[in-house]
């Protein structure tokens, strides 16, 4: 494939470079990337990690990802969460060596480090569906609320809003807070002591 970074163009730019490649190779990774290589910490302000996703938009068909000349590796990480797929970085053995960009090139220590955590974020990342996790599972019951006496309730009493309370745990079976509405202007089958959770078993019509 082609690599193409952007650094030093505008959007512009950036469309004519892509046209003009994909008329004779499709297979085409376009990096974000800010040419300054000073390694100062107000180049953060400039990366701009953001254009990642009008890439993705103006351009859906190609990979996208990071050139950067940060030190560190937090614009590594938001490129990734953003969708980046291919990061480049400079490397060297030593950040003390003459240059121009030794002072921000990842050594064999950082280099590792930016991988593990990057590896880590991937995984994090995980499903855009929100789910109850497998190990979630046995926190939901503590986690979680339902419907509960807030005073002691009396066989035959018309349920109101002033008598219930909604409180961890949520006992399994029991009333959830959504449910709350249903539950006013039911009457008590049996009396319901203080704080005791609430089944739709325990109420009638």
């Amino acid at each position: 494939p082609v690599i193409l970074a952007t650094g030093a163009a505008d959007i512009g730019d950036v469309q004519r470079a892509v046209h003009a490649i994909l008329k004779i190779n499709p297979q085409l990774i376009l990096l974000q990337c800010n040419t300054n290589y000073t390694a100062a910490d107000g180049n953060f302000d400039h990366i701009h990690l953001r254009v990642l996703q009008t890439y993705q938009t103006m351009f859906p068909e190609l990979v996208v990802g990071l050139s950067d000349h940060t030190h560190g590796h937090a614009t590594v990480l938001g490129a990734v969460a953003l969708g980046a797929r291919v990061i480049e970085k400079h490397f060297t053995d030593d950040n003390d060596r003459e240059g121009p960009d030794h002072k921000f090139a990842m050594n064999p220590h950082t280099w590792a480090a930016m991988v593990t955590n990057t590896r880590q974020l991937e995984r994090a990342l995980g499903s855009a569906d929100k789910v109850v996790t497998g190990n979630e599972q046995d926190t939901v019951v503590v986690q979680q609320r339902c419907v509960r006496a807030a005073r002691a309730i009396k066989a035959g009493e018309v349920i109101q809003r002033d008598m219930l309370k909604v409180l961890r745990p949520a006992t399994p079976g029991a009333i959830k807070p959504y449910e709350i509405n249903q539950l006013i202007g039911t009457r008590a089958l049996h009396d319901l002591p203080e704080g005791k959770e609430i089944r739709w078993v325990d109420v009638g019509a």
